[in-house]
């Protein structure tokens, strides 16, 4: 089945599949998957989905959703796009550990049978790629499977996801088992943070409350490190009508929001998505977005926002907390464990991917050999889902000097953005001042 209308047709099969899963996915959800072949800007809706269904019998027991898309070799292949296809997952950015849906007990029949359809049925790639995948998986080990004389299957290293098992009773008991450096710098800028004006932290659960502050994210957005990168949530408008989605609950999450404002101005905050509507017998959170005022990161915004995260999750019962992917050295101190995962990767040997591939790896080979020089870690302030962390003030790049006027139009937008959210008078907000925070927290703030 293909295009967009096979998502919303098995739609319910989808959910039904997740859910029967060993650990139900927001990010292989129906609406998901729909909202992501609609608004992501990597690709054309409409043209590249593929949905395969695996039955037995009458009885479906597994689904890969999918995508057809043509990488780029140059102009010399330009007019042959058979020679340049690549199978992969329907939603291979942004994402967390996506995989085949199927029940625990049919997930190895179910790999080795979409392995060997895509192999010896369906034609126009030259690659299979399956990112994300932990070793020894039943899609790795059906992968592995096909190597042979029409078929080679390689692991592409990439970075581990980073995952908080959340085992503490309350937000106390998860901040002492931080180590000692960790509790002094988080209590220190935070009281820092305090003592530098008028605060306010903002909780916001469910679509209407979290709605109310996108519009304010986006602004600080433009203030934050990320501005005019390609980890902007701006830095195209399919993604920001994509987030749109998502905190209007349209995107298989349910959305958070948590921020710090400060003398009437956002100046971080933090969009997650959680499954325990769809999932209520076994949920988990996932950091997604993450900015912070550039001009205030001295003020350790993010880590502030990261352990009322944590705080969040507790209380909200969930299993685990995801901070995604990158810089697990430092996620590795708020108690964030690796998760290795590998893109397995199977090439037809007779293929341009081929040629391609046999060049990068004797390229890697080639640069594993000179001597390397030293390099020196990041400092890091936070964390993202989508595959970036937040830098702290020694390694981010500075932007330049906004002029006098500039600075007023922005503060007086940011000032207007901020009052306007908090002016929503709905359910599923909590708004902590001086006083409430105190008790919030578990650290003095004096």
């Amino acid at each position: 089945m293909s295009g967009i209308v096979a998502l919303q047709r098995m739609a319910s099969e989808i959910d039904r599949l997740n859910l029967a899963s060993a650990r139900p996915n927001p990010f292989m959800s129906s609406a998901f998957l729909s909202c992501y072949a609609l608004r992501s800007e990597y690709h054309s809706p409409g043209l590249e989905e593929r949905l395969f269904l695996i039955r037995e019998g009458e009885r479906l027991i597994g689904c890969a959703p999918m995508r057809l898309s043509v990488d780029d070799f140059g102009s010399a292949v330009a007019a042959f796009p058979r020679l340049r296809g690549r199978l992969r997952f329907l939603a291979p950015f942004d994402t967390e550990q996506r995989g085949i849906l199927a029940a625990p007990e049919d997930e190895g029949r179910v790999a080795a049978a979409l392995i060997a359809h895509l192999c010896e049925q369906v034609r126009g790639w030259g690659m299979l790629e399956f990112a994300g995948q932990r070793p020894g998986s039943a899609l790795h080990r059906a992968a592995h499977a096909r190597t042979g004389r029409r078929y080679r299957t390689r692991d592409y290293p990439v970075e581990p996801y980073n995952e908080i098992a959340v085992v503490w009773d309350d937000l106390a008991g998860y901040f002492q088992s931080l180590t000692k450096k960790m509790r002094s710098n988080i209590s220190r800028q935070a009281r820092r943070l305090f003592a530098s004006g008028e605060p306010e932290l903002i909780l916001a659960d469910g679509a209407p409350a979290v709605s109310a502050w996108f519009d304010a994210y986006c602004e600080l957005d433009g203030r934050s490190w990320k501005h005019g990168g390609p980890a902007s949530i701006r830095r195209h408008p399919r993604r920001v009508r994509f987030y749109r989605e998502f905190v209007g609950g349209r995107a298989g999450f349910d959305p958070s929001f948590i921020g710090v404002v400060l003398d009437g101005v956002l100046i971080a905050a933090l969009l997650t998505g959680a499954n325990a509507t769809a999932a209520p017998e076994s949920h988990g959170a996932w950091c997604l977005e993450m900015a912070y005022d550039q001009c205030r990161a001295d003020l350790g915004p993010g880590q502030l926002l990261l352990l009322l995260a944590v705080g969040e999750a507790i209380d909200k019962g969930h299993a685990h907390l995801s901070f995604m992917q990158q810089f697990a050295y430092y996620k590795h101190r708020w108690g964030a464990q690796p998760i290795d995962v590998v893109n397995v990767q199977v090439i037809r040997r007779a293929s341009l991917h081929n040629i391609r591939a046999w060049l990068g790896e004797l390229r890697s080979r080639s640069a594993a050999a000179r001597p390397q020089a030293a390099t020196t870690a990041p400092v890091l302030e936070g964390c993202e889902a989508d595959g970036h962390a937040v830098a702290g003030p020694g390694t981010q790049e500075r932007m330049r000097e906004p002029t006098p006027t500039a600075l007023t139009s922005a503060a007086l937008t940011s000032a207007a953005l901020t009052s306007a959210a908090l002016a929503y008078a709905g359910p599923g907000v909590r708004r902590l001042g001086r006083d409430a925070a105190r008790a919030h927290l578990p650290f003095g703030l004096e």
